[in-house]
């Protein structure tokens, strides 16, 4: 979903007629930019009255204008990437979805006083539910091929576009974390090997199922869960003042996905897939094993240990991720309980 010319939606049509006039603008095909107050009367909706409809409208929203962050650098998106209408747009939805999303947050006493913070942030790892959603023993002990297919799918979009967020945390980033930053993009690029940099892995897990990518990467998948949990990467990838959290939220992402990979391995095997077929899992099952604890010790814990004030941040980011994945995993949930 990068270096596309024109920004293809989640969906183009809502009650507001908001997404359609906003991706004519993006895309050039208009030059008149969608009534600014409709924004308001939409957040409001999704945030004070707690309309889900209208929060899928306001992630889309972001997703969309983050999408164009990525376009091809001769496009009319990339051409209105500093576009005032859009950046006033996307800073008051993220103004508006982080207050919801913390909105009386107690910070434990941890966050200021752990004299080991990535020892701390491990144990909020531990004890949040994403860390063992019933998703994965579902995918191991009784997933259908269909249902297991369909997990494959909605994991494409991110999975393909996790090197270029890894990528965003080396801009700007503290002398003492880069070899362990490009440490981790070097694995993400197989070692240089075209064959094992991990987007081929991943293509290579759809294909061996005969399952067609398309252009999209499956985003017409996403639900709002979905699209919060992509939103959460780009908030702090295109943000300079969201940095901290995009660190948050790589270190928990890390430490998830081994033990729940392991569970989709044991799945996939069951269902008769090969090792072979899930060489991209198996590979993030031991690696990523220790690019948690890299994010955790090496970048976390030394940037934390010069800026106390950043402590705070990295919890946010690593809450963010945790919460954010827990429903995407909930809606996983319910929608292949849908399938046979």
């Amino acid at each position: 979903m990068f270096n596309l010319r024109k920004i293809e939606p989640v969906f183009a049509d809502d009650d507001y007629g908001f997404t359609k006039a906003l991706l004519a603008y993006i895309n050039g095909e208009s030059d008149r930019f969608p009534e600014k107050e409709k924004v308001d009367y939409i957040l409001e909706r999704a945030y004070q009255k707690n309309s889900v409809a209208d929060q899928q409208i306001i992630q889309h929203t972001l997703f969309i204008i983050y999408q164009s962050l990525l376009a091809h650098p001769l496009s009319a998106p990339a051409a209105r990437q500093y576009d005032s209408n859009l950046l006033e747009i996307k800073d008051k939805i993220e103004c508006c979805w982080l207050d919801n999303e913390f909105s009386g947050l107690s910070i434990p006493q941890e966050v200021e006083s752990s004299a080991h913070y990535g020892d701390f942030l491990k144990t909020v790892w531990h004890k949040h539910r994403a860390s063992h959603h019933p998703v994965f023993e579902f995918l191991e002990k009784d997933a259908s091929v269909e249902q297991l297919y369909y997990f494959f799918k909605s994991d494409s979009a991110l999975n393909l576009i996790f090197f270029d967020l890894v990528a965003y945390t080396l801009i700007g980033s503290q002398p003492e974390t880069r070899g362990t930053i490009s440490e981790n993009l070097w694995d993400e690029i197989g070692h240089g090997d075209n064959v094992f940099t991990h987007v081929n892995l991943y293509k290579d897990v759809l294909a061996r199922q005969d399952i067609t990518l398309p252009e999209n990467h499956y985003v017409d998948m996403y639900g709002v869960e979905a699209l919060a949990g992509h939103n959460a990467f780009m908030l702090g990838s295109v943000n300079r003042k969201h940095y901290y959290k995009l660190l948050g939220v790589m270190a928990m992402t890390e430490v998830l996905d081994p033990p729940q990979y392991e569970k989709l391995v044991n799945g996939c095997l069951r269902l008769g897939l090969i090792d072979r077929d899930v060489k991209y899992y198996t590979e993030h099952i031991t690696i990523d094993i220790k690019h948690g604890d890299d994010w955790l010790y090496n970048v976390i814990d030394v940037i934390a240990e010069k800026y106390p004030e950043t402590r705070k941040e990295f919890y946010i980011g690593c809450l963010l991720r945790l919460r954010t994945a827990e429903r995407y995993y909930d809606q996983l949930m319910g929608k292949m309980n849908t399938l046979k």
